[in-house]
């Protein structure tokens, strides 16, 4: 008898097979990896549950599963060459690598969790939560209490020409509604998140795709609707920039591998998701980070739990040119800039890349720049702004979900995974491509990862998705359900299912001492089987502008005041 699919797919086998055929091998960016790459991801193994158990048909735990080998192949190849360190044996348990995408929101995720238990539920956050977290979202966007009419413009819908647009609320669902000839006021009484989606569609209804496109993307600048791989790295060298890395500025503290990117100080100017996530990866290995945030700025408070692990937080007001030159004297100090803000922001505020780049230029070491935009660095959508339901969607990521479930429409596939995935691989690069180290510039979009994903990963087999999808009695979604729909569901369904993703083994207590309590989190990911690298993070995670904006004396000051 002849064996099916079935009998024989393996999300892990996939998963090696991804990590050698997709990435070290693949042609797009197989020129910019390090020398041993390839030696060091053979020290990269992998365990789990054989058929894969999120409910989506794009292969989520084949893709973070392989990235997550990369990276722990990267940190190899850096701890040979900074600390001539042999190669570490990396353990990746694929179960444990989904929970990766769901850390912002899954409900096993709380402050105290021996007592209140305060968790950072998808659409606002428990009662108690702001005690330790004050709400930053001015605009109250993707909060419990958003109205239906604000809830509902961060969604797919129909077109006059039979087209599907993916509007987007960004952090302010206002001007996205004027786009579209809508007046909040005169919606005082909806009743339901459908009601809302009728009246968006109902002006939806009225434009072409070209037409809604030039109004949102140029006219009002609002998000919405290759030949890259998974980012892109360009030197600039200095010549009174010598060899380096960077300074060992912690005392007490030998060079060592124990902590990889001990003494690495990064400046976070991020929001959201996936700028953030760069830094918050960085920081479990050791580096510090601050983050710089304005009272003045819209943020949403409910991602500071996880996605502020590690990282100190100060306020500073570009408006103000005390506040820049501020901002230029933290730069002085920083051997990595991460840019997370719509293109041409930071630029107006003369922190740009060509800024930054100048700045540092008569310094002894060089300095590396990260930013990150939605449709990528090159061509005429290099200058938009966009979140990752945008990418999702003009990449086909949207598409081919709905057609799985046997419709012509376009969802929004369960979880931010191109939001989280696409930020952890790049800032390694720049300390084992270039050594000795000339400033870099690393580019990274989330349209870059979703060209890969589409192209390198792709979706499941018919045999193993009418598996999957089965066992979930063959739930449809429609273009109408955005994340604050699917999120919860899907959630629900892995918890009845007993999924791995609600199995303890995959969570830890830590200490929070910038909170002054315990909080319950995932684990780190990487699992470094003969314990030569130690996974973790310096400081606690805490509320925006709890910290002065200098860097300490000593980088594993808990506050900085």
């Amino acid at each position: 008898m002849s064996s099916s699919l079935l009998d024989t797919y393996s999300v892990q086998d996939e998963a090696k097979k991804l990590i050698w055929e997709g990435i070290l091998h693949n042609p797009l960016h197989k020129s910019l990896l390090p020398d041993g790459i390839e030696e060091a991801a053979r020290h990269i193994s992998f365990s789990g549950l054989r058929l894969p158990f999120i409910p989506v048909n794009w292969r989520y735990a084949e893709s973070v599963s392989a990235l997550k080998a990369f990276q722990g192949a990267m940190l190899n190849v850096l701890l040979k060459k900074k600390y001539d360190a042999a190669y570490q044996a990396i353990h990746i348990d694929t179960n444990h690598a989904q929970l990766f995408i769901m850390s912002c929101f899954h409900p096993l995720c709380v402050i105290d969790p021996e007592g209140e238990k305060i968790s950072t539920r998808l659409g606002g956050p428990q009662a108690g939560y702001e005690r330790y977290f004050p709400n930053c979202n001015i605009h109250h966007i993707m909060e419990a209490t958003t109205p239906f009419i604000d809830a509902a413009i961060t969604n797919i819908y129909k077109l006059g020409d039979g087209k599907y647009y993916h509007v987007h609320g960004s952090m302010n669902a206002t001007p996205s509604q004027k786009v579209l000839g809508i007046d909040k006021t005169q919606h005082p009484t909806i009743a339901s998140f459908k009601e809302a989606c009728d009246i968006i569609e109902a002006s939806t209804l009225k434009h072409t795709a070209n037409k809604l496109d030039e109004l949102m993307n140029e006219t009002h600048r609002q998000a919405a609707n290759a030949h890259v791989g998974l980012y892109e790295i360009h030197h600039h060298p200095s010549p009174g920039q010598g060899p380096s890395w960077w300074p060992n500025s912690t005392p007490n503290h030998s060079d060592s591998p124990i902590r990889p990117l001990l003494g690495l100080k990064i400046l976070d100017l991020t929001r959201m998701v996936a700028s953030p996530t760069i830094t918050r990866e960085l920081a479990e290995l050791g580096a510090s980070v601050l983050r710089i945030t304005s009272p003045h700025v819209t943020d949403l408070s409910s991602l500071h739990l996880d996605l502020g692990w590690g990282k100190w937080n100060a306020h500073l007001d570009l408006r103000k040119e005390e506040d820049r030159m501020r901002l230029r004297e933290l730069i002085m100090d920083a051997d990595v800039v991460v840019d997370g803000y719509r293109p041409g922001v930071m630029k107006k505020w003369g922190f740009g890349m060509e800024e930054v780049l100048e700045m540092v230029r008569g310094r002894e070491r060089g300095i590396v720049y990260a930013h990150e935009n939605c449709y990528g660095w090159n061509g005429p959508w290099a200058h938009r702004s966009g979140w990752q339901q945008i990418s999702d969607a003009v990449t086909g990521v949207s598409l081919e979900f709905g057609r799985a479930m046997g419709l012509d429409e376009p969802v929004n596939p369960t979880f931010p995974n191109s939001d989280f995935c696409r930020t952890q691989l790049c800032l390694f690069h720049p300390y084992l491509s270039a050594y000795p180290l000339p400033s870099s510039l690393i580019q990274v979009a989330i349209s870059y990862y979703n060209q890969w994903f589409v192209n390198s990963c792709g979706t499941y087999p018919p045999e193993i998705w009418d598996d999957l999808w089965s066992r979930y009695d063959c739930f449809v979604f429609h273009s109408s359900d955005n994340m604050g729909i699917t999120i919860p569901a899907c959630l629900q369904w892995l918890r009845e299912k007993k999924t791995p993703v609600f199995d303890e083994k995959y969570f830890e207590v830590r200490e929070n001492a910038a909170l002054g309590i315990d909080v319950k989190a995932i684990k780190p990911v990487l699992n470094f089987v003969e314990g030569g690298v130690e996974v973790g993070y310096n400081v606690g995670s805490r509320p925006n502008g709890m910290d002065a904006p200098k860097w300490p004396a000593n980088l594993l000051t808990e506050v900085v005041v």
